[in-house]
């Protein structure tokens, strides 16, 4: 079984944290590569953020929290 690393994403060169908004997919949900997965919101814009992989997605954060950039934030398992 492989994991992908769920990350808060840099959405611009001058933002450096933002506020987990929304899991758009359950713990333990299942999700396919590029289907919505979680929102961010940051002092400009909120944006929805999709799948990198496809499998269970298992969050590890907490929702309305602000996160550096790059944190991990949860992980999806695929199996194979």
């Amino acid at each position: 079984m492989s994991e992908f690393t769920i990350r808060i994403p840099r959405s611009s060169i001058a933002i450096s944290e933002a506020t987990l908004v929304e899991q758009l997919v359950e713990e333990g949900g299942q999700v396919s590569e590029g289907d919505p997965l979680f929102a961010i919101e940051t002092e400009k814009v909120e944006s929805e953020i999709v799948a990198g992989a496809s499998g269970t997605v298992h969050w590890t954060s907490e929702l309305q929290t602000i996160y550096e950039v790059g944190a991990v934030i949860g992980v999806i398992q695929a199996e194979g």
